[in-house]
């Protein structure tokens, strides 16, 4: 087998676990622990990643406890630093220690820094709280796609992945009715609730189900760990399908053992830079933009134009919905349409949408076109989670993710900040309108779509190689 270049001196190996995990059918098994992991993902996310832009519109403002360019900051540590600190942090346990202890301690650590926001009511203790809050966003995030790309086959890998991703809407959904209810007058009880879900319900449940990624622990050189979580997965995989599992395909898997420096290799390589480079830009705008940039100041451009608390959970609820239907639809293309093709039409569905929001801002338009916003907003992020996990080798997954995504949060925090700057400056907010569709969409659209790599229908280890 060829050597690829920057492995030159490590002999490739036939990545026997890989071929066993690759021609698993698609059963129960596999769906569990996608949906196992996606709700993790969800309730982490939407929990403490949007918790300022739950509280700021109808209770920090309200109270004065901070003023808008404060909030700006405060979202912006929170979205830029913590989670930064938080992907090179979990990238590290997950690349050292594995994916399932990085998902397990991004769960408690989202819980554990997300109840204190019920009782800190000062600009320096938000902002701290704002960064140690989200140390457990930045693990989930450098781990929920990681994880999932390993454990599942090529030809459902797309379809698991964006229809399991379904169900953070549906999470979204129960989050913002529990806002509708208590928010603002019962607003610690909210924050409380979030904690508990997170700590008491899913922390065990993960624990308990969730195995570690057997092709991980083959590329770490940990064969009998490997076989052990192997032959317990095909077991559960076996007794599912309720049949005997087909022969695995040798030597499409090409497995170089690790040798330490990790992301030395993201930066030699001439396969990987340009990879790396061209993701760490697309993420940088994209955060500050289509994503963060975004849902940052959403709720508090409704608010400026009539939206009650009521008015603006509702609509979080109802776009949620139909993310949700959104998300079904992406999935049932399975590999029929390369991700970057569907990156760049979200950037274009979200930029029309916004253009609508600021033209005519009144209710019915706003509750239309905010909903096609977060359809493309959304569905954006899921398609670069799974084209920068694919995108990589076992050995250095995790650590690509923290640079390209991880990194690419510093766009978060300076982006975010200069929108609390750019809100105030122009007709109808004119300024933040234009950031966040012209860099912070159409651009990494534009660039991913020309400079990124096919990956429709390719095994892992060859694309990935």
């Amino acid at each position: 087998m060829a050597n690829v270049e920057g492995t030159q001196d490590r002999q490739a190996l036939a990545g026997r676990v890989a071929a066993r995990i690759d021609r698993l059918p698609l059963t129960r098994v596999q769906w569990e622990l996608a949906i196992l992991v996606e709700i993790a993902w969800g309730f982490i996310i939407v929990d403490t990643d949007g918790i300022g832009a739950r509280l700021y519109p109808f209770v920090w403002r309200p109270q004065h406890v901070i003023d808008t360019v404060q909030y700006g900051v405060i979202q912006a540590l929170q979205v830029g630093l913590g989670v930064l600190l938080g992907a090179y942090v979990m990238s590290w346990v997950a690349g050292r220690f594995g994916r399932r202890p990085a998902i397990i301690l991004s769960l408690a650590l989202g819980g554990v820094f997300l109840w204190p926001f019920a009782y800190v009511q000062s600009f320096w203790g938000l902002s701290l709280l704002s960064i140690l809050s989200t140390l457990g966003v930045g693990g989930i995030v450098a781990t929920h796609a990681v994880y999932l790309t390993e454990m599942i086959a090529p030809e459902a890998r797309n379809r698991v992945l964006l229809a399991s991703q379904a169900v953070t809407p549906l999470v979204g959904v129960a989050i913002s009715l529990l806002g509708f209810w208590l928010i603002p007058g019962e607003w610690r009880a909210f924050i409380w609730a979030s904690a508990l879900v997170l700590v008491v319900v899913l922390l065990p449940l993960v624990f308990w189900r969730l195995p570690e990624s057997p092709r991980w622990l083959e590329a770490m050189g940990r064969h009998e760990d490997a076989e052990k979580a192997m032959a317990d997965l095909e077991r559960r995989t076996a007794d599912a399908l309720g049949a005997s599992l087909p022969e695995p395909e040798e030597g499409r898997h090409p497995l170089f053992p690790p040798r330490g420096g990790a992301w030395r290799e993201l930066f030699s390589s001439r396969r990987y830079r340009g990879r790396v480079l061209t993701l760490i830009v697309c993420w940088m705008f994209g955060y500050a933009g289509i994503v963060y940039g975004a849902g940052a100041f959403a709720g508090l451009y409704m608010v400026d134009h009539g939206g009650s608390p009521h008015f603006v959970f509702l609509l979080f609820t109802i776009s949620y919905v139909f993310v949700f239907l959104s998300f079904l639809a992406n999935s049932w293309l399975r590999e029929r349409v390369e991700r970057r093709d569907t990156i760049l039409l979200m950037t274009v569905v979200f930029s029309l949408a916004i253009l609508a929001m600021y033209f005519h801002p009144t209710k019915p338009v706003l509750a239309v076109f905010f909903t096609m916003s977060r359809i493309g907003s959304i569905l954006w992020l899921f398609n670069m989670y799974n084209y920068t996990a694919v995108a990589f080798a076992t050995r250095i997954r995790s650590v690509a993710f923290a640079w390209t995504d991880g990194l690419a949060h510093l766009g978060a925090w300076a982006g975010v900040t200069l929108i609390g700057f750019l809100y105030g400056i122009g007709p109808n907010h004119l300024g933040w309108v234009f950031f966040i569709v012209v860099p912070g969409a159409l651009f990494p659209g534009f660039l991913i779509r020309f400079a990124g790599i096919k990956q429709a229908g390719m095994v892992l280890e060859q694309v990935s190689t």
